[in-house]
């Protein structure tokens, strides 16, 4: 491979690497916002084991699997969403993505409400 091929497709790879570290930090600024309101939210409230519930952080979320990381980025990216919303967002299958986002729910990450047949995923 010739030096002028080589280095295009290394500028290519530089601005894939500079787009996911883009998404990661506006990721990043969204998570801020809702611990920020979420803080606010708990401080005019009593604290109880009901109403204290960590936001989960970057950390958290690095260190969940990388299936469950794309519902959650999916969600915030959608704000609320049903399971056939997340599968359109993420292209994966809709049994997939409610699996995923029950999971989470059964983990503490994610919130659900039920709208007659339809399960609304949320992030409180």
């Amino acid at each position: 491979m010739d030096t002028k091929k080589l280095l295009v497709q290394l500028i290519g790879e530089v601005h894939m690497l500079n787009q996911k570290f883009d998404s990661v930090v506006e990721f990043g600024g969204k998570m801020l916002k809702t611990q920020e309101e979420f803080l606010q939210r708990t401080t005019k409230q009593k604290h109880t084991d009901e109403t204290f519930k960590l936001e989960p952080d970057m950390v958290t979320l690095f260190s969940l699997p990388s299936a469950l990381r794309k519902t959650v980025v999916a969600l915030y990216k959608l704000g609320e969403a049903t399971a056939e919303d997340l599968a359109r967002e993420t292209k994966r299958l809709r049994a997939v993505e409610s699996s995923a986002a029950n999971q989470l729910v059964r983990m503490g990450f994610l919130s659900k409400r039920r709208e007659g047949r339809k399960v609304y995923f949320f992030i409180e």
